[in-house]
């Protein structure tokens, strides 16, 4: 007889794995349908309709159906924006140096008693000259000249001198340049100058620390184990942080005061503060007879070496000494950019990555971008950064410029280093600074990168910046446009099309702090600039007096308050140079109710405020005034005689908290109101000057002056400057540095009433998707791509590692000099 009980135990484990195998097939069968089904909807296919997918991977932009190339070839001919070119700089300076009335140095030869070439950029011809230009009217190419700013140690007194030099095609003529030429004193005084590394090098404030160490140099070793000169490595000394004292502060524009703040050659310096400084002296450019003065130690100021000297050696006063030791450079130092903590992912896992399937959608040639409807020229300034001319959409010009004017820094503190610290950052030669972006790290790996070519101080040959802009097409995940309508009834269809945008983006480097400028075009018509920081942050030595202004962040570390701000130009064009600035003020409507007359209503309303003067069209932001800021041609409309405009939308606005005209404040008039309008003139270039450092005794671009003299803005020329920033306090998570999230500043312009729809309607990027027969439901539903197809691709981009092994300067740089404050 069989045991049936033997029997069942003896075939039901294996009847259990056969019954999970036929239901792991079914499954996979399953996945198999709903993964073709996805595929369906990605290539734009019915999800009743079979298709074919392609899953293989292929090279992107092997094909490019729209012929879009790119040139980074320098121009023979360059036009009217582009910067200045390697044979224009060469051929200028020979010009220079045989010039009889400059004489300027060779390169290597220049001292801070010669006439030496600070600078060179291109001086823009005036603006209806080069509307004739573009429009055709003039059929030769007009005159390029160049701006110079020469220091001249040579002449008594010595002065800084701006020279206009041309043409450029054939140089024959440098004229000092006048006042009504570029709204900026001409010539400065020689105390308000730049600094420079003539300045800083062995015959200049490196010979004062010598003589500074020889004075206190065994309180140095005791208190820090380290002195400024007398070690035995370059990297065991004392490094040194020059901070400029304005003008005003010292109420004489010819005296040129620094503080001079030693700190320990680590990465990253500034953020190990020693609680000393010592104010210098550094006037003429007989460097011998630099001096200096005023020692502040350990939280107490004293009016000379000497009397510092006293106070430590007898411990009067109150002195508390300080005991520090240089931290030993690990990988693990706080201050560094190593990585550290728990890894995450846990397993090595790269980031999402952009690809260009069908190659790039944009073409470059001679700095000038062209992108499905947007087209633009683009620039490096030496003196004042990045600067676009000629923005078109669908061949309207909507732009003549937008141009970062200056930005700047504004700390507090209870020491001399954050006190005095008010940095204009011009002074640092800004457009000199914007270099080196990284592949993969500022930039997509898809990006094409741009170099830049300038004048150096250092060397007989121009230099070239590698990777000075990068300019890419992004798709930033978000929606620009959707809707979804969920029954029949409402039509039961979904359109949208994800936000892809160009992206001409630089980012400067002032010593700690990483600003990173980014121009964006939207395929609606939106253009958008915004300014992000980054960097290391400035702190000072950790000290119970500090506390109003900041965090402690380490054991001797408070991280001072500071307020970033930022100026724009924006020359708007629309429809022409003969425009209206209006606001729509939303304002308070008091009415009876339309089902109701008896019963009072509240709700808002727009009154349209047209300004007619430069004066009335100052603008203050104020909660209880909301308003919107309206540019338009008063004779052009749209279909429906609305007057076509674009409308400034301004991100990041921050009042400046400081009294006019007092202290620092005259050097950053700019940052008074949150935008100025003006009547356009060739004069008014940028709304400061490289001189903003020291000049706030007597500023050489005073901003006021733009806008005091109340000109009509009615149907005219217009340039609107356009303020930003944000008050920054220092928290324990900006160590090691600061992130970008969080910290944007800019401005969009944007259609209002120019287009008749909004213009993103036209591109292929969208999807539709409706019901196949909304009789019959069953019938599914049609994905519209318009032509587009979703395929994988790998990018052709070299990587960051190739770049580098082809040329290891092209990142860090280290052959170039670098200018410093």
């Amino acid at each position: 007889m069989v045991n049936r009980a033997a029997l069942a135990q003896r075939w039901f484990w294996p009847i259990l794995a056969f019954i999970f195998a036929i239901f792991a097939v079914a499954l996979a069968l399953a996945l198999i349908v709903v993964t073709k089904q996805r595929d369906d909807l990605r290539s734009g296919t019915t999800t009743t309709a079979a298709s074919t997918s392609n899953d293989t991977a292929k090279v992107c932009g092997a094909t490019n159906a729209n012929g879009n190339t790119i040139s980074l070839a320098e121009p023979s001919s360059p036009g009217p924006f582009h910067d200045l070119t390697s044979s224009e700089i060469k051929t200028l300076r020979t010009f220079l140096e045989n010039h009889p009335d400059i004489r300027a140095a060779k390169a290597g030869a220049a001292t801070l008693s010669s006439s030496y070439i600070f600078m060179m950029d291109l001086f823009l011809p005036k603006k209806a000259d080069v509307l004739n230009y573009l429009n055709g009217t003039i059929a030769t190419d007009l005159n390029r000249s160049a701006r110079v700013i020469m220091f001249r140690g040579d002449k008594v007194p010595a002065v800084v001198e701006e020279w206009k030099c041309g043409p450029l095609q054939n140089i024959y003529s440098c004229q000092l340049l006048s006042s009504t030429e570029t709204s900026t004193k001409n010539p400065v005084e020689f105390s308000l100058r730049p600094i420079t590394e003539l300045e800083i090098g062995s015959s200049g404030l490196k010979s004062l620390l010598k003589t500074i160490d020889g004075e206190i140099g065994t309180i140095l070793q005791e208190s820090y184990n380290a002195t400024f000169t007398t070690c035995s490595q370059a990297k065991d000394c004392l490094t040194l942080y020059v901070s400029p004292v304005g003008s005003q502060l010292v109420n004489d524009v010819n005296q040129r005061n620094v503080w001079i703040f030693p700190t320990y050659n680590v990465p990253y310096y500034l953020l190990h503060p020693l609680g000393l400084g010592i104010l210098c002296q550094l006037n003429g450019v007989d460097s011998t007879k630099w001096s200096h003065s005023k020692v502040w130690y350990s939280g107490q100021l004293y009016n000379s070496i000497g009397e510092f000297k006293t106070a430590y050696n007898t411990n009067s006063n109150g002195i508390i000494k300080i005991k520090l030791t240089r931290p030993a450079q690990t990988d693990t130092l706080f201050s560094t950019l190593n990585r550290r903590g728990d890894a995450q992912p846990v397993n090595p896992q790269r980031p999402p990555s952009a690809v260009e399937p069908d190659g790039i959608r944009y073409s470059l040639k001679n700095r000038r971008v062209t992108y499905l409807n947007w087209a633009f020229n683009f620039r490096m300034s030496s003196i004042s950064g990045p600067a676009l001319y000629d923005v078109r959409f669908k061949g309207e010009r909507i732009a003549y410029e937008i141009a970062l004017s200056e930005f700047a820094a504004f700390y507090s503190g209870n020491s001399p280093w954050p006190q005095t610290s008010d940095y204009v950052e011009s002074a640092s030669v800004a457009g000199l600074q914007y270099r080196s972006l990284v592949p993969g790290g500022d930039c997509p790996d898809t990006a094409t990168l741009i170099n830049q070519t300038f004048y150096n101080q250092y060397g007989d040959s121009p230099s070239v910046s590698y990777i000075t802009f990068c300019l890419f097409e992004h798709n930033n995940g978000l929606p620009l446009r959707r809707h979804l309508s969920y029954t029949v009834s409402e039509g039961s269809f979904y359109g949208g099309m994800l936000d892809s945008a160009l992206v001409l983006r630089t980012a400067l480097t002032v010593v700690n702090y990483d600003y990173i400028v980014d121009f964006i075009f939207h395929q609606n018509g939106v253009l958008e600039t915004r300014l992000m920081a980054s960097g290391y942050i400035q702190t000072s030595y950790y000290r119970e007096a500090e506390r109003p202004y900041g965090f402690r962040l380490g054991e001797n570390i408070l991280g001072n308050l500071h307020h970033h701000l930022v100026n724009f130009k924006i020359d708007l064009d629309i429809v022409g140079t003969s425009n209206r600035y209006q606001t729509l003020d939303i304002m308070q409507d008091l009415v009876k109710r339309s089902d109701d007359s008896t019963k009072d209503f509240y709700q808002n309303k727009i009154v349209r405020t047209l300004k007619n003067t430069e004066g009335e069209a100052v603008f203050d932001f104020n909660f209880d005034t909301p308003k919107q800021h309206i540019v338009f041609s008063n004779t052009a409309k749209n279909s429906f005689s609305e007057s076509k405009g674009y409308r400034i939308h301004i991100e990041g606005m921050s009042k400046s908290l400081l009294p006019e005209n007092v202290d620092n404040e005259r050097s950053i008039p700019w940052a008074r109101h949150q935008m100025v309008v003006t009547k356009q003139k060739d004069a008014e270039i940028r709304s400061s000057s490289v001189y903003g450092l020291f000049d706030s005794a007597r500023p050489a671009t005073n901003f006021t002056e733009f806008y005091s003299d109340n000109e009509s803005i009615l149907d005219q020329d217009l340039v609107f400057w356009v303020t930003c920033g944000t008050y920054h306090i220092p928290r324990t998570e900006d160590i090691p540095v600061t992130t970008t999230v969080g910290t944007n500043m800019g401005f969009y312009l944007l259609p209002y009433n120019y287009h008749n729809e909004c213009p993103s309607l036209s591109s292929r990027d969208a999807i539709y998707v409706h019901h196949t027969d909304p009789s019959d439901l069953k019938k599914g539903v049609t994905v519209e791509r318009y032509g587009n197809t979703a395929t994988q691709c790998l990018t052709p981009k070299p990587t960051l590692e190739s770049l580098l092994a082809s040329n290891p300067d092209r990142i860090l740089e280290t052959n170039h000099g670098n200018y410093v404050y």
